[in-house]
């Protein structure tokens, strides 16, 4: 079934900055309430980098993050201990991981839950 415009209005993307998602590799040790999962970094250049559950962070990483889409939540937590890294999520950040993902013709909207 296609979605209308009525329907996208209604869709949003909470994206929850409150979770600290682990350090996985491997498919078998996600969490059961999780659908899919990856890595993701802010490099020295400033460029955005997306990884898979079988990536690791990049040696030229500036900040290392993890993220995990549970219907319609999507999760991003620090790699590590990490000072002000919520700041450095904006909707640039935001609007690259949902296309990467393919979320982008699903939600309309997105809130950030910190």
């Amino acid at each position: 079934m296609q979605q209308t415009n009525a329907d996208l209005k209604e869709r949003v993307l909470a994206v929850d900055l409150t979770r600290r998602l682990p350090d996985v590799s491997n498919l078998e040790f996600l969490p059961e309430d999780l659908d899919s999962y990856g890595r993701l970094a802010i490099m020295q250049t400033g460029m955005i980098w997306f990884g898979d559950i079988h990536s690791t962070h990049p040696s030229t990483t500036q900040i290392g993050y993890y993220w995990a889409r549970s219907g319609d939540v999507l999760y991003i937590s620090p790699r590590g201990a990490a000072l002000g890294w919520e700041e450095l999520i904006d909707a640039n950040v935001v609007n690259f991981l949902a296309d990467k993902l393919g979320l982008r013709r699903r939600y309309r909207y997105y809130r950030v839950v910190m």
